[in-house]
């Protein structure tokens, strides 16, 4: 009983106490699509300019609109409500450092799909959170820009980018939500390209498909304030986008947020420090929220800087943060000291809630960063063959790097070609199949990237890229094409090579036999160099039958005869027939 009364006076304390003071309710995200199974988690933070009111001391219920039922309480004491049909799966908390209530739902179920919309006091609400929950084959919208800020009179473009399905044969269906309405229908545009307007919706807003990219966009011209508000992309009934902020502003009321540097990148350690210009507007009457965001991630709360002075912080950042404000300049300063690898992400400061800074990027780099070494020799590969260009890596491992490889052709911009993970799997930018694949070479600590079946659109300087920022010095590729001639001169080379050695086979053959022969002839079986001295020769001429005898040789004349070859033995008056056989000879009388 005494529990209730406090409970009740507090209540009616707060709302006499709030009329003075501007209390709200910030949920993040503002919309989200899971698949079924997983586990989200919604935040809803507390923001005020009175330092007492914190989530500790106040009862919070959440709804599915702001004039519907309470489907769950998280009371002061840890008590929690639940109303018919939510179990366990629903949990409530609260992070009195971030002074924010916590709601995560485990398990995720189709029929969660909902808006959630958190509420103190009886009349403060959260914008609330769209929940979109989506079996693993079916239709996912993604949508971007989450928010889009245009000047009245321009003109505004919503894009809504669907997977597992074709733009051309899917229905899309346009809603919006404004601020304290529910969501209502604004177009359909059906696959026969039909556009058909609801009656609040002018001819406008006009719908269209971008079937390479498989996208749905929505295009509104002529921006007027009263078009700000969330735009949701619909498909197959209940299949929804995470939405996009529209936003209008008067380019001389709203504030604009500068802020430098755009990139830093410093070691690790050190001190980052980044200035957030405001015009439009003062520092001293505006509150200031600082947000990363890391890359494939959700943008996130760091810390905010109230007008009164007072700093919330998100975890991890309590001891590492210093904020200030230069009132002279009329900047807000984040310093972040003591900076770690993870801390690398693009830090953005926001005001009024919607209007953010352009964001700066710091790098965190080691002591001793990477160094990519690429040969700058140029690799001619003949069309239809395969190149291999190699990284080297010093000061890291490849086994624990991505990789991403970029091909720079003559008139063209650096264009990514694709990413070698961690994990060894691999994204291709669209344009390139998967005759581009890479590697790693542990042994020389290498990225290697291979190209099969070359073509000479392939020609251009390739870089290899780790960390986002280091880069190697490139490898020139270039394809050369292939001759009509070619096979044509290949077999004529072949055959010359061919007959070239057949020819000094021949005569290598012919030495061999001519040495065998003046081997055999030097020196008769059983016949010692000492025994050997004059060779005589006697020359019978041939005389067939029936014929005369032959006239007589003169000498000195050369002669076709048969010539018998003796050596003599220098010890005794033998003589031994060494060869016979038919020569010329130059006859000599004796």
């Amino acid at each position: 009983m005494f529990g209730w009364t406090f409970s009740t006076l507090t209540l009616i304390l707060c709302l006499i106490g709030g009329q003075d003071t501007q209390t709200v309710l910030n949920q993040s995200p503002g919309a989200v699509t899971v698949t079924e199974g997983g586990t989200v988690t919604f935040r809803c933070d507390l923001r005020s300019s009175n330092v007492d009111y914190t989530v500790d001391r106040y009862i919070v219920h959440w709804h599915h609109s702001r004039d519907g039922p309470v489907k769950l309480s998280h009371y002061v004491g840890g008590r929690v409500y639940r109303s018919r049909g939510f179990s366990e799966r629903f949990q409530l908390s609260r992070n009195v450092s971030s002074n924010s209530f916590i709601l995560t739902i485990t398990e995720l179920q189709l029929r969660d799909t909902n808006t959630y919309i958190c509420q103190i006091w009886g009349n403060v609400f959260g914008k609330g959170t769209r929940l979109n929950v989506t079996s693993a084959n079916v239709p996912v919208l993604l949508q971007s820009p989450s928010l889009e800020r245009v000047t009245k009179g321009h003109t505004a473009r919503l894009q809504c980018t669907m997977r597992n399905a074709r733009v051309t044969h899917t229905d899309v269906h346009w809603y919006w939500e404004q601020p304290g309405n529910t969501m209502q229908w604004g177009l359909t545009h059906d696959t026969r390209n039909i556009i058909r307007w609801s009656s609040g919706f002018p001819e406008r807003f006009l719908s269209s498909r971008d079937s390479s990219n498989e996208t749905f966009i929505l295009t509104i011209t002529n921006v007027q304030p009263n078009d700000t508000g969330v735009y949701y992309c619909k498909v197959w009934g209940d299949i929804s986008g995470n939405g996009s902020q529209l936003t209008v502003t008067d380019p001389l009321a709203d504030p604009v947020l500068i802020q430098d540097p755009v990139v830093s990148k410093v070691a690790e350690g050190e001190t980052a420090e980044f200035q957030c210009a405001m015009h439009n507007a003062s520092v001293i009457d505006t509150d200031v929220h600082w947000h990363y965001q890391r890359p494939d991630s959700n943008r996130e709360w760091v810390i905010s800087h109230f007008v009164n002075g007072t700093l919330t912080t998100a975890q991890g950042f309590h001891d590492r943060v210093l904020l200030s404000r230069n009132v002279s300049r009329n900047s807000y300063t984040l310093s972040l000291v003591n900076v770690t690898l993870n801390d690398t992400a693009v830090y953005s400061c926001s005001v009024w809630s919607y209007i953010y800074g352009a964001g700066s990027h710091l790098n965190v780099t080691v002591a001793n960063p990477p160094v990519l070494l690429q040969s700058l020799i140029v690799e001619r590969v003949t069309e239809g063959h395969t190149a291999q260009l190699q990284c080297t890596m010093r000061n890291a491992a490849v086994t624990h790097t991505d990789v991403h490889w970029h091909r720079k052709q003559p008139g063209s911009n650096t264009e990514w070609v694709l990413t070698l993970h961690v994990g060894n799997n691999t994204r291709w930018s669209p344009g390139f199949t998967q005759r581009f694949q890479s590697s790693r070479d542990p042994s020389n600590n290498s990225f290697i990237l291979t190209i099969t079946n070359v073509q000479p659109n392939d020609t251009g300087v390739y870089y290899c890229k780790v960390w986002g920022d280091i880069i190697g010095n490139g490898t020139q590729l270039t394809v050369t094409e292939q001759s009509g001639n070619w096979l044509l001169m290949t077999i004529i080379g072949t055959t010359l090579a061919f007959v070239l050695l057949l020819c000094i086979l021949l005569i290598v053959l012919l030495y061999m036999k001519k040495w065998a022969c003046f081997q055999s002839r030097s020196k008769p079986e059983g016949t010692s160099e000492e025994e050997l001295n004059t060779v005589y020769a006697t020359v019978s001429e041939k005389v067939q039958k029936n014929e005369q005898a032959p006239t007589p040789l003169a000498e000195g004349e050369m002669y076709y005869a048969d010539i018998q070859f003796f050596r003599k033995k220098t010890g005794g008056q033998v003589m031994v027939m060494t060869e016979e056989s038919t020569e010329y000879a130059t006859i000599k009388h004796t």
